[in-house]
């Protein structure tokens, strides 16, 4: 695919080993393409499932929670579903492990459409066609069944068109590739044009904003950080972002829950240079006169100026990578917050992740938000609205909204963000939150609203 005058190709191999009752026993997945080299091995054991991921040359390994009794794997699942059909059931569910989606089980639903044949790769085969749902697909798939219960054509709705996969032989599948260049330029088609435009967004205290699909339905964007969302009777949304409103406070529970502290393979904070850059912003920081903090830090919570610290240090860790990041290009995909200290290099996609990292080395829990960006101009287009990554950390039990690719000097966030995913990023392929926002890319419409701005 392209992204403006940038090529990006992904190659991605999953496999899995499962037992003859279909348990999973050990798996793993590579991704490499676009400066990215990703290797993933787990296997199930005793305490957990012991996973080992190798990203470059830095080599981390951890141990997960077990996974979900009576999750099939994907023979087994096939099995199952080849059974439904045999026996004349119209529809079923069932809990499956997709090696494609990490290793967290899901539940998915199929419902029988029709029956007949399909011509894959010349050849007809009798098959049965299916609607399946599930937390990764709220949309639903189509899906064409064979008597061997595999799917031998699939069909998901996108805002940017129908991704159909038919199955065929290698060669097959690369003349296909052949045959679509140029690559699909995903990032432009995806933008949302606004008329009348914003103004000034950088300068407005609030504003309201009609959001609405072209093809409904599309997931309810989340009330956090400085965004309220207010569904109207026609399936609308009624958002509005207020920097002077504070956040409503956050229902992740951080104390039962470290995914917002954790170091991950993305957010990978305990790495040296990740440190050093931390350390860099605070000592640049108890320079500032400004804050006065050549006094010792705050670090009692019970402290009336403690919360002020704490926001002031996000602050700065925000102006410190917004000043680290020398070269912004779109040609990276998806590099670590290590990778991304050491090459000073990227997009928005690293800039929130690496100050998710500075953010958790110091202890303030952090996620990465995910969702749209006025610009006035961009990629060639004048007042759209792009798709783009930020970051939030947890400040008093309330999350507060950091872009990093803001200028330095100036505000940390302003009213031209749209909120429409929240990730801890624990991994960045199989992450649920980039499967709910497959239907609206290319698939909104956003317009001012009547509601008073300010």
């Amino acid at each position: 695919m392209a992204r403006e005058k940038n090529i990006m190709s992904m190659i991605t191999t999953d496999w899995i080993e499962e037992d003859p009752e279909g348990r999973p026993l050990r798996g793993g997945q590579t991704q490499s393409g676009s400066g990215l080299s990703v290797r993933v091995a787990w296997e199930c054991a005793a305490d957990g499932v012991h996973e080992r991921r190798t990203q470059g040359a830095s080599m981390k390994e951890r141990v997960l929670p077990a996974m979900v009794t009576g999750a099939l794997a994907p023979v087994a699942a096939r099995r199952a579903v080849q059974a439904a059909i045999t026996t004349g059931k119209t529809e079923f569910s069932l809990l499956i492990l997709d090696p494609s989606q990490g290793i967290v089980a899901v539940e998915n639903h199929w419902q029988k459409i029709d029956a007949g044949t399909l011509a894959i790769s010349g050849n007809p085969v009798a098959c049965t066609r299916w609607k399946l749902t599930g937390p990764l697909i709220p949309n639903g798939n189509e899906e064409w069944i064979d008597s061997n219960g595999e799917v031998v054509q699939s069909q998901t709705p996108t805002g940017l068109g129908v991704l159909k996969n038919s199955r065929c032989d290698e060669a097959s599948a690369l003349a296909a590739l052949d045959v679509a260049k140029p690559p699909v330029e995903v990032m432009v088609a995806s933008f949302v044009k606004v008329d009348p435009p914003l103004t000034d967004v950088s300068h407005e205290r609030s504003i309201a904003l009609l959001v609405k699909a072209k093809k409904p339905p599309i997931m309810a964007p989340p009330q956090e950080g400085a965004q309220r969302v207010v569904r109207n009777t026609d399936g609308s949304f009624l958002v509005t972002i207020d920097l002077d409103t504070p956040a409503d406070p956050s229902l992740a529970s951080v104390a039962a829950d470290n995914l917002f502290l954790e170091s991950s393979p993305m957010i990978d904070w305990k790495d040296s240079a990740v440190i050093a850059l931390k350390e860099s912003a605070l000592a640049n920081m108890r320079r500032d006169v400004k804050y006065n903090y050549n006094a010792p830090p705050i670090n009692d919570p019970s402290d009336p100026n403690f919360l002020l610290h704490i926001l002031i240090k996000a602050k700065t860790f925000r102006s410190a990578v917004a000043d680290h990041i020398a070269n912004q290009n779109l040609g990276s995909a998806f590099a670590s917050a290590s990778q991304t200290a050491q090459t000073k290099s990227g997009d928005c996609t690293e800039y929130a992740v690496l100050l998710a990292a500075l953010l958790r080395a110091d202890g303030i829990p952090s996620r990465v938000a995910a969702g749209l960006v006025w610009s006035e101009y961009f990629a060639g287009e004048k007042n759209v609205f792009a798709w783009h990554l930020w970051t939030q950390a947890l400040i008093g039990g309330r999350w507060v909204d950091l872009d990093a690719t803001l200028p330095s000097n100036g505000e940390s966030f302003h009213v031209g963000h749209v909120l429409l995913a929240v990730t801890p990023l624990t991994d960045a392929a199989s992450d649920p939150a980039w499967a709910s926002l497959l239907s609206s890319m290319g698939n909104l419409s956003i317009e001012l609203s009547g509601a008073a701005n300010k």
